[in-house]
């Protein structure tokens, strides 16, 4: 039970995290294939968490040239924690994921119109993970990916919460993962 955990982990980290290099846009989009190819290792549990669902990553950087600057105006209000940098300024990445909680689009906030529209379609955030740029890069720098995750959750230093506009069931959702989440390890 605990390998489930720390795969199932690992998978959700991928998604929501990057290896360390200069572009951590690219970085993430580059593991989105490898995201969805394992996608049936992950538990139906976290999968009814983060199946179609519009979510917003939003990673606090180190560096204030790094953020995002382009697209409509960013409205969406993050929640404060110990992750929050120097600098202030996020680069907020958004992604649209399937019913079984793959990745189907995957971009950054600018791709969407001034009418919130990506592609056509309107983008309603559902899901919000707010972290920071050294939580990110520590996770997939880490040879136990799936622990730096969890010690990162548990600790703040990953937040995530449903949107003011994610349905009661998402939100449910959401409020139980802790709780989920602590579960899995103690039956481990």
């Amino acid at each position: 039970m605990k390998l489930r955990l720390v795969i199932s982990m690992v998978l959700v980290a991928m998604f929501f995290m990057v290896p360390a290099s200069a572009d951590l846009f690219d970085d993430l989009n580059a593991q989105v294939g490898e995201y969805n190819d394992k996608i049936d290792q992950v538990p139906g549990t976290v999968q009814s968490i983060f199946s179609d669902q519009h979510v917003i990553l939003a990673v606090y950087m180190n560096d204030a040239e790094n953020g995002t600057t382009d697209g409509p105006d960013f409205d969406v209000v993050l929640s404060d924690g110990p992750f929050v940098t120097e600098s202030g300024v996020t680069m907020n990445m958004i992604a649209i994921t399937g019913s079984d909680a793959s990745v189907s689009n995957f971009g950054k906030w600018g791709e969407l119109d001034s009418e919130y529209k990506w592609d056509g379609v309107d983008f309603t955030e559902t899901i919000i993970v707010t972290t920071n740029e050294d939580t990110a890069r520590a996770i997939l720098d880490s040879e136990s990916p799936g622990e730096v995750f969890l010690e990162a959750y548990d600790s703040g230093m990953i937040i995530i919460e449903g949107a003011d506009d994610a349905s009661i069931t998402t939100k449910i959702y959401i409020a139980v993962m802790p709780l989920v989440m602590k579960l899995y390890a103690l039956i481990s």
